[in-house]
């Protein structure tokens, strides 16, 4: 018995990729976010990667939203220190 049709399996694994897609291409468009890379699994878009500062986080979670993600899970590291 099959509970899910295949076609909305491919649909979403379509959605994915092409989430993904897009993303790498507004990040690669971003000097700040060219160290950024994504992964998209059931609407979720894991970002990995480092950024110089929070503002550059920030702007990479947003543009995630803004690429439909319906969640993101944040793994992005800061290669500089915040200041003591």
């Amino acid at each position: 018995m099959q509970l899910v049709q295949d076609w909305y399996i491919a649909r979403e694994v379509d959605r994915d990729e092409s989430l993904t897609q897009t993303l790498m291409e507004w990040f690669s468009h971003r000097p700040a976010l060219r160290d950024v890379t994504v992964f998209v699994l059931d609407g979720v878009a894991t970002l990995r990667g480092s950024v110089a500062s929070n503002r550059d986080r920030a702007l990479a979670i947003e543009l995630a939203w803004d690429a439909g993600a319906d969640d993101i899970q944040d793994d992005l590291k800061l290669t500089r220190p915040l200041a003591a």
